[in-house]
């Protein structure tokens, strides 16, 4: 009879179950050890039996493998061990034969269980499925796609892309051949290496080489006809890129047909990489070049899902739009507003054709081409006058905020609404300047922010605090009036305008922050809502006092603004502090606003007022914090018989 061992029965059942299990592992082992060591003794006697001469099995498998002799002559010679590759699996390093003993019988050391020993089967148990490979990481992938052939072949590829170029530059500047003969050398020698990579493409063996070829001999050609276009000028503008938009297409349809995304990708790079050095320097027609590169992979990328091939395509008109020089005075603006345009469009097309299931680009890639196709319309319109320029800028704003509303990606929605406000800031700041600045640009973040309050969005509340916080800074620096200047100084109208807008902007802030949850009347959302707080209390103060010195531009004018704002923080400190009843962080708000209220009693009012003011201020503040007071008081103590009453019914219940 066995002894109690003070643990419940459940636990004894399931050590038990678990000591099974242990012992059939190890019987397994021991059959699997037993199977090796047989078929070690077996290859080892075929190969002794094998080898002329009668060479000896220690003498073919060396001193280390040799059977160790016994003490004991009458025993058999120990086997040799059997060595085990390391392993992270805990099944497998549970139990490890020692050197010299052989597989166990069938039964295991301790016999078969009896029948019907195991487990219950309401337990469950399971055996954990093995740990598969670690996926290889993106740096491991693109090492093992770039090593040895394809890394050659990428060499050769660059290599003899830049003899093309010096081929072209050089035969231009020092009068090699005619222009015809110029531009007949670069197309026999694209046409050949594609015709050679069709031929190789045919072996599977030859495929990376016939990709390299194929890219190296397209790129050539694009380079060719945008030679002929800029530096040898056989061909008109039109010409050349209706040329170049037939060869990088033909690239692209081979780079479908063969379902290459690397031939895509490396025909894209090339052409952008080394059209300024054949294209005459930045300029309208080398940001058209690049153009109708990523116009002819949208075959490829929309039904696809090429994400790098739209990303890679949608950096060089970028690019090469935001370091071309453009010179109002000197060029027309047609050519340049043009090509930016088409860059806007082709750049936005991914995002409004229809895509298949399954094939959308990563929302990254997705992101960066629409953030990157107003970059030249943008950069264009700042270097362009004042009225057409703002007018450029708002063509891209409309553009994008349009995308913004229809499309159902997340990361394609939020990147549009935020270029098309970097796009209406920019037309904001080009078409205004000075306090019409500011005021422009607080009226438009007050519409935003009324916008994000009835629509509860959080984006739109970005933006239009965005723009209403470069407003108020302007308004800072510009004309805001200071309520505190003393001797008061007479205001503009604009004053009370700009005055008013941040009050405005201030409080619609707070309203669409707490509509769209964003913000709490509590202590961890404070960071947020005391800041804003005190920008519309600011803007409480200047307007007040602004609209008093427009109505009395004198001393008296000033004095009433100052005693009307000392009144007003009062009874907005009261305000708070009976809403702040149930919410602690308001009723610190509320306390915080009263102590500020008398410091300005004593450290302002007391020395810059005087007179009926003066008395006015003290008197007014006194009288409202003595009903202040009176009120909060009996605000608390309902409070507390309410709670009081609710605790005495719940325990009555």
């Amino acid at each position: 009879m066995s002894e109690p061992t003070g643990r419940p029965p459940a636990l004894d059942e399931r050590l038990l179950a678990v000591a099974v299990e242990l012992t059939r592992l190890g019987r397994r082992v021991d059959e699997l050890g037993g199977t090796v060591n047989a078929l070690v003794a077996e290859l080892r006697g075929e190969a002794a039996a094998g080898v002329p001469g009668g060479v000896a099995e220690g003498a073919l498998a060396g001193p280390r493998e040799a059977p160790r002799p016994s003490a004991d002559a009458s025993r058999p010679p120990v086997p040799p061990r059997v060595s085990r590759p390391y392993t992270t699996d805990p099944v497998a390093t549970l139990w490890t034969p020692p050197s010299g003993v052989s597989a166990a019988p069938a039964g295991g050391p301790w016999g078969p269980p009896p029948p019907g020993f195991g487990p219950p089967a309401h337990q469950g148990f399971q055996y954990a499925a093995p740990i598969g490979p670690r996926p290889p990481t993106p740096v491991e992938r693109l090492r093992g796609r770039l090593s040895g052939p394809a890394l050659l072949a990428v060499t050769g590829a660059a290599v003899t892309l830049l003899g093309v170029v010096l081929l072209l530059v050089l035969a231009a500047t020092r009068g090699w051949f005619s222009p015809p003969g110029r531009v007949a050398a670069g197309a026999m020698l694209g046409a050949a290496l594609v015709g050679l990579a069709l031929r190789l493409h045919r072996r599977p063996e030859a495929r990376t080489g016939a990709l390299a070829l194929a890219a190296t001999g397209i790129t050539a050609l694009y380079l060719t006809v945008a030679a002929a276009t800029a530096l040898h000028a056989p061909l008109p503008e039109v010409g050349g890129l209706v040329a170049a938009l037939a060869v990088a297409a033909g690239g692209v349809v081979l780079a479908d047909r063969w379902r290459s995304r690397a031939l895509a990708v490396g025909t894209v790079v090339g052409g952008a990489l080394l059209a300024p050095f054949v294209a005459d320097g930045p300029g309208p027609l080398l940001v058209a070049l690049v153009v109708v590169l990523q116009g002819d992979a949208l075959p490829a990328v929309v039904p696809r899902g090429w994400g790098v091939l739209a990303a890679t395509a949608a950096t060089a008109p970028a690019l090469y739009g935001l370091v071309g020089p453009f010179d109002p005075a000197g060029e027309p603006l047609g050519p340049a507003v043009a090509t930016a345009a088409a860059a806007l469009v082709v750049g936005l097309a991914p995002a409004v054709l229809p895509e298949r299931p399954g094939r959308r680009p990563a929302p990254v890639a997705a992101a960066w081409v629409v953030a990157a196709a107003p970059l030249p319309l943008l950069a264009l319109a700042a270097r362009t006058d004042r009225w057409p320029g703002a007018g450029l800028a708002l063509l891209a704003a409309v553009a994008l905020l349009a995308l913004a509303i229809p499309t159902g990606r997340a990361a394609v929605r939020l990147t549009a609404l935020a270029a098309g406000s970097v796009a209406v800031l920019e037309a904001t700041v080009v078409a205004f300047d000075g306090a019409t600045l500011d005021a422009v640009l607080l009226g438009e973040g007050l519409v935003l922010l009324a916008a994000a309050a009835l629509l509860r969005s959080r984006p739109a509340l970005l933006a239009g605090g965005g723009f209403a916080a470069v407003g108020y800074l302007g308004a800072l620096a510009g004309e805001l009036p200071d309520p505190t200047a003393v001797p008061p100084s007479p205001v503009p109208f604009r004053g009370l305008v700009l005055a008013v807008l941040v009050l405005a902007a201030a409080v619609a802030a707070l309203v669409a922050a707490g509509r769209s949850r964003l913000v709490r009347a509590d202590a961890r959302t404070a960071v947020l809502w005391v800041p804003l707080a005190l920008v519309a209390l600011h803007g409480a103060t200047a307007t007040v006092v602004t609209a008093a010195l427009l109505v009395s531009p004198d001393r008296a004018g000033f004095l009433a603004g100052h005693a009307l704002v000392t009144v007003s923080w009062t009874v907005a400190a009261l305000v708070l502090l009976a809403r702040g009843i149930a919410r602690p962080a308001l009723r610190a708000a509320g306390a915080v606003l009263v102590a500020a209220a008398v410091g300005k009693l004593v450290l302002f009012d007391l020395l810059a007022l005087d007179g009926l003011a003066r008395v006015v201020a003290f008197l007014g503040a006194g009288l409202v914090l003595l009903a202040a007071g009176h009120r909060y008081a009996r605000l608390v103590a309902r409070g507390a018989d309410g709670g009081r009453t609710g605790g005495e019914e719940r325990g009555q219940e």
